[in-house]
């Protein structure tokens, strides 16, 4: 009996659902596969992914499944897609009807394992033959170098306590996420031989989204979460998912991203094909190695943000970095600022009329990266507080309250960066400002703990109906006790303590008196 492994059916995906709205057919651990995900999309919450890339990934997986069964992908008009999605959101839940036939018409095309089918979903079951050493022997990558967060090959030991001898097979539902982590953000460089008629290669480009974050919307449940981060694309003949069409010759030129499809799975630059335990349950090996040698045709994902080049330029993907929480980028998000071009998902939300409380919060997903080598820094997440009410009101006031804490944020932090890596300069008698963090050993910490309290003092900013302190006064005082807290250890000798209080004074530039906050003359 052939092995399966089947993602329409098999439970993989973990979920939480909405208060009282389990169906008791289901206990409060089990896992979903895709059909039953769709089918109580209105009664989840949420799904529990992790880590954040994979679940960046499936969101956009299941975007193009979304599309597919409302239609919704279909649509020249803007207008009358915009309509569509509004007559969805009021009818509460996907159609069941819709869901059986789409995957229906691609039976088997959710399955897992090539044992069990010739078109493994996401993977390329040439990859058996294709994958050889030059001795003509095939050959795999190993499991261990599937998963993130294991050492493989030459990496050192202390990664993780696994070895090429003896690898640790891995369960099928974590497989999955392992494999949406490297078709979305795998790295380039060296990988697994390939052979394809005379043209024999052992190297791939980046991952499409490598080094970047990606923001999506947050609804009440996944029903909405789904249907508002669907993004506008208009409809095109030619669009399909990888599980919907016949393999594409490497050696060509991949098609373009033209349809929701293609856009949000047709530009991976990896081909992975994993290999079962005998049961089904677990994957004991993995072929990673290159999808294509011709270049992808550019184009913008419509979860990321965009940076816009001065010099007219094309914009270019924001970076993701771990120590950058998604409120230092609302403004950017919510679009109001001309450097930055927010995801056009976000755009799609401005018209949207609300009037069952179906929105909640931005999520970001990203992974800080280096995109042009095999550079793994650490992968992150966030969430917003409810921002859509006060971003469709367009309160003036609110907008001024949101900026003016954002800046008075940023501008603190500067200056708290300056006096850290000051004092440590003049105690040190050293200047490194090439190093990370300067080369200050403390500074990294301290930034960590301003800007998590930072953070606090923002959203009550914003928030407030009124205020009696500035919030750049605010953003001082905990730039204040952080630096105290850094430096505590340094008030034992004269010269340090006066070192201390030098570079401290300089926190105190943009405090506003009580008199100013009031608009009142100092003098």
């Amino acid at each position: 009996m052939a092995t399966s492994f089947d993602l329409a059916e098999r439970g993989f995906c973990p979920v939480r659902w909405r208060a009282g709205q389990r169906p008791e057919t289901f206990s409060p651990e089990a896992s979903l596969g895709l059909v039953d995900l769709l089918l109580h999309a209105h009664r989840i919450e949420d799904v529990e992914i992790s880590p954040p890339p994979a679940l960046s990934g499936f969101l956009r997986i299941l975007a193009v499944l979304t599309g597919r069964i409302t239609g919704l992908d279909r649509m020249d008009s803007f207008e009358d897609w915009e309509q569509a999605r509004e007559d969805l959101l009021h009818a509460g839940r996907f159609d069941e009807t819709a869901i059986r036939r789409y995957f229906d018409e691609f039976s088997g095309r959710f399955e897992l394992f090539h044992t069990a089918t010739a078109h493994p979903f996401l993977q390329d079951a040439r990859l058996l033959e294709q994958c050889r050493n030059p001795q003509g022997d095939q050959v795999s990558s190993g499991v261990n170098k599937l998963v993130l967060n294991r050492a493989a090959g030459q990496a050192f030991v202390w990664h993780s306590h696994t070895v090429d001898a003896d690898p640790s097979p891995v369960p099928a539902a974590e497989a999955v996420w392992s494999l949406l982590t490297w078709l979305y953000y795998g790295p380039p460089g060296r990988c697994t031989a390939r052979q394809v008629g005379k043209t024999r290669a052992g190297d791939t480009k980046s991952g499409p989204l490598r080094g970047t974050v990606s923001y999506h919307p947050v609804g009440k449940s996944l029903f909405h979460t789904l249907v508002l981060g669907l993004p506008y694309v208009p409809w095109h003949e030619h669009d399909a998912a990888p599980w919907e069409e016949e393999p594409h010759d490497p050696l060509s030129v991949p098609p373009p991203a033209q349809g929701l499809a293609r856009k949000l799975t047709g530009r991976f630059r990896h081909a992975v094909l994993l290999t079962p335990s005998e049961s089904g349950d677990a994957v004991v090996d993995a072929r990673i190695t290159w999808a294509w040698r011709e270049e992808h045709a550019p184009t913008e994902d419509p979860y990321v943000m965009h940076r816009v080049p001065t010099n007219g330029g094309a914009p270019i993907p924001e970076s993701a970095s771990a120590t950058r929480a998604v409120w230092r980028d609302l403004d950017a998000l919510l679009g109001r600022t001309e450097q930055r071009r927010r995801p056009e998902v976000l755009a799609h939300l401005d018209e949207l009329t609300v009037d069952e409380g179906v929105f909640t919060a931005i999520r970001a997903l990203g992974f800080d990266q280096d995109r042009s080598q095999a550079k793994e820094r650490q992968y992150f997440s966030g969430i917003t507080p409810p921002v859509l009410e006060a971003w469709q009101a367009r309160d003036p006031r609110r907008w001024a309250q949101l900026r003016e804490a954002r800046e008075a944020a940023e501008q603190t932090a500067w200056q708290l960066q300056e006096a850290l890596s000051g004092l440590w300069q003049q105690l040190s008698k050293t200047t490194n400002g090439k190093a990370r963090d300067r080369g200050v050993p403390w500074l990294h910490k301290a930034m960590t703990t301003y800007w998590q309290s930072a953070e606090r003092c923002f959203w009550e900013a914003v928030h407030a109906d009124e205020t009696s302190v500035p919030v750049r006064n605010r953003m001082i005082e905990v730039a204040l006790r952080t630096y105290d807290d850094t430096t505590a250890d340094l008030m034992r000798q004269p010269k340090q303590v006066k070192a201390m209080e030098e570079h401290r004074r300089g926190l105190w530039r943009g405090w506003r008196s009580e008199a100013k906050a009031n608009g009142e003359d100092d003098g």
